[in-house]
C-alpha cells in the first residue's frame, strides 16, 4: 500500500500514450486550442466556471498549470490525437492532499471528439499513471448531477458516488448541487 506521493514524477514532465492518443505538458503554443474548448458552450454547459473571454486567459491557465508542476502542486496534461496530432483536450490531477494521497481530477474534450472513446482511453491510461507511478491512494471527482456523460464515464472506470451535496457551489448567480464521486488504489 503507498503510504505517500511519488515526487519523482516532477523530476521531468511525464508524457505519456495510449493507442491513439499523447498526453505532454501544456505548451503556450496550445493557448488558441485551449481557448476554443474553454469557450465552446457546450463544453461550458456543466463545467460551473466561466468560459474564456480570451487567448490571454487560456495562457494564463496554461502558466498555472506549468507552475503547480515546477512547485509539485499539480499535473495537468494536453490530450493530442496521435493520427492528426491535434489538441483535443485535457486531463489533469489538479488539487492534491499530500498527507491522504488523494488528488481531484478534472478533464474536458472537444465536442468533435465526443462519443469515440478517447476520455475512456484516457481515464484508464491516466488512472492506471495515477496508482502504479504517482502513488495515490484514491482519486475524487466533483461533477454536476446533470452532466450525465461525465457520470457515465467515472462509473465505467469504477468510481462510486461517495456524495451529492444540495446547493453547496455558488456560481452565476444561484446555488447548485454537486456528486462527488472517488476511486480507491486497486487492492
Amino acid at each position: 500500500m503507498n503510504i505517500k506521493i511519488n515526487d519523482a514524477v516532477f523530476d521531468s514532465f511525464p508524457n505519456l500514450e495510449s493507442a491513439r492518443l499523447v498526453f505532454k505538458q501544456f505548451e503556450e503554443r496550445d493557448s488558441q486550442a485551449m481557448f476554443e474548448l474553454r469557450s465552446n458552450p457546450k463544453v461550458m454547459r456543466y463545467m460551473d466556471s466561466y468560459s474564456y473571454k480570451s487567448i490571454q486567459e487560456a495562457t494564463l491557465a496554461i502558466q498555472k498549470n506549468n507552475k503547480a508542476f515546477e512547485e509539485k502542486k499539480g499535473l495537468n496534461w494536453t490530450i493530442f490525437e496521435k493520427e492528426s496530432n491535434q489538441f483535443i483536450g485535457y486531463f489533469g490531477f489538479w488539487q492534491f492532499f499530500r498527507h491522504n494521497c488523494r488528488a481531484e481530477i478534472g478533464y474536458a474534450l472537444h465536442p468533435d471528439y465526443w462519443g469515440k472513446g478517447y476520455m475512456d482511453e484516457t481515464f484508464k491510461t491516466m488512472l492506471r499513471f495515477a496508482f502504479e507511478q504517482f502513488g495515490l491512494h484514491s482519486i475524487s471527482a466533483n461533477v454536476n448531477p446533470n452532466n450525465k456523460s461525465s457520470i457515465r464515464l467515472l462509473e465505467k472506470n469504477n468510481f462510486v458516488q461517495e456524495a451529492y451535496f444540495k446547493e453547496d457551489y455558488f456560481f452565476d448567480g444561484q446555488y447548485i448541487d454537486s456528486l462527488i464521486f472517488s476511486l480507491l488504489e486497486p487492492k
